[in-house]
């Protein structure tokens, strides 16, 4: 599309409002035929395909008779400042990494109050009422002294080992539920010596050190949670020092004090993974997530760190389909007594419609459709696992989850105690980047497991300290903070 395109479709929308106003009708004439406005939809293209968003547009179009078109790419983020500023070609962009909060300070995003307090068709309950635990909560904002809703979350996740269930199986493997015994069950892969179809030794772990070493961030967040508690993590999320003030904000960095349990949490990994190289493929380290999906698939590993889109990729890497079954286990927990936690993968992706687009009103009506309890579940069936950001236990996935042993992993892990790791600072979204939970998005996955010995906890948690410390005076005046 060019911007001719969204200057003749903003004419034309114009035009047919004035229209619409005079004949007193408010939507668009006819069923599943003619449509006098049209809705237009960006979504990223990341792990979810897009069967998932083609259906609910078609069956969306069906039902209200508004024409819905949907691109779906890798280059929305590239353009949407842009074209949230100027006026660009979409009415409802749909992605990771949104600098909502930004663009809503800006007057660039509609308000979406109306969708949150409306009933939801088919369910006695508003879509602010449908929603998981914490969404609302992280979609709402101030803006010049009113606090208004500026985004739908787009979906919750899960995060940790992917395992190949029948290799389990076939192995008398019981899937671990502490760390400890996952340690001794990579211990045990290794000494089996343990080879695939193609004579390649088996391994505990695959994974891609090159480009997705973010991926065992799933499981030590967890660790994380479990070892310093939800409450002390959110402490750590408002970015204020022990005296309650944002210019000592990077004392939560301190590896004596505030970050201790991530340091510690970093060093499981460590010494799981990075000081433990055997449990890898001899190549992770480097490996793209391509080679790293191929050894899993090809079976020359047991598990692969992943989160929930982790069905969709695999498949669809592999002509469509793997020959063994897998599924998602609960992380194991730092002890038995420990709590389970699952950490929200993607908690922080964004719905969102501009304020200039000519047609809110069906954006809106368009949200307000993907909260029906038949939307979420088709987008579970149709994005392979993923499940939209709603609350999800009145919904029955059971012609899903009979055959399928990956969508109920995923299923049970949300059920879990779910937690994000969403900062209300404006240190996050006006200096993106920076902070949390790698700060200056410095990740030592890969740097250890090339180098143990100068990549080990106390060393790692050392650098995180100082680097906070050195860039949190011009971050917090980045952020008007100082």
């Amino acid at each position: 599309m060019r911007n001719s395109k969204k200057i003749k479709r903003v004419a034309l929308a114009l035009a047919l409002a004035t229209f619409l106003t005079a004949c007193g009708e408010d939507n668009p004439k006819g069923s599943g035929g003619s449509n006098e406005r049209e809705l237009w939809i960006c979504a990223y293209d990341g792990g979810y395909g897009k069967e998932w968003i083609n259906n609910m547009a078609e069956s969306f179009q069906k039902k209200t008779g508004i024409s819905v078109h949907v691109d779906v790419d890798t280059t929305i983020l590239d353009r949407i400042e842009t074209n949230l500023k100027n006026g660009g070609d979409y009415d409802i962009y749909m992605s990771h990494d949104i600098n909502w909060r930004n663009y809503a300070a800006q007057g660039w995003l509609a308000d979406l109050d109306d969708v949150y307090s409306a009933q939801v068709e088919g369910s006695s309950k508003t879509f602010e009422q449908k929603l998981v635990s914490g969404a609302a909560a992280n979609s709402k904002f101030e803006v010049n002294g009113e606090e208004h809703y500026y985004k739908v979350c787009y979906t919750q996740g899960a995060g940790g080992f992917v395992y190949n269930i029948d290799m389990f199986k076939e192995n008398n493997w019981k899937v671990p539920t502490t760390y400890d015994e996952l340690v001794n069950l990579c211990k045990t892969i290794v000494d089996a010596k343990l080879t695939n179809a193609a004579h390649k030794k088996v391994v505990p772990f695959a994974w891609s050190g090159s480009d997705r070493q973010y991926y065992w961030d799933y499981p030590v967040f967890e660790w994380w949670a479990q070892k310093a508690g939800l409450e002390k993590i959110s402490t750590i999320l408002e970015y204020k020092g022990p005296t309650g003030q944002y210019a000592d904000g990077y004392e939560m960095y301190n590896p004596e004090t505030y970050y201790k349990e991530f340091v510690e949490a970093y060093k499981m990994w460590w010494d799981l993974v990075a000081n433990t190289p055997e449990n890898s493929t001899s190549t992770a380290r480097s490996d793209n997530l391509g080679k790293a999906q191929m050894a899993f698939a090809n079976g020359e590993a047991a598990m692969i760190p992943y989160a929930q889109w982790a069905k969709y990729e695999l498949e669809s890497t592999n002509e469509g389909k793997l020959d063994f079954q897998f599924a998602m286990m609960k992380t194991p927990k730092v002890s038995a007594s420990s709590e389970d936690y699952n950490y929200l993968v993607g908690f922080g992706d964004s719905v969102v419609v501009p304020s200039n687009s000519p047609n809110i009103d069906l954006a809106k009506k368009f949200l307000s459709y993907m909260a029906t309890d038949q939307c979420c579940h088709d987008f579970v069936r149709d994005a392979k696992g993923a499940f939209l950001a709603f609350d999800y236990r009145d919904i029955d996935l059971s012609d899903l989850e009979q055959d399928d042993p990956y969508v109920k992993s995923i299923h049970e892990k949300l059920s879990e105690n779910n937690f994000a790791l969403v900062s209300k600072n404006p240190i996050t979204y006006l200096t993106t980047n920076k902070v949390m939970p790698w700060v200056n998005n410095d990740y030592y996955y890969a740097k250890a497991a090339s180098d143990p010995s100068s990549n080990q906890a106390s060393t790692v948690g050392s650098k995180i300290y100082e680097a906070a410390k050195s860039g949190w005076a011009s971050w917090c005046r980045s952020a008007g903070l100082a």
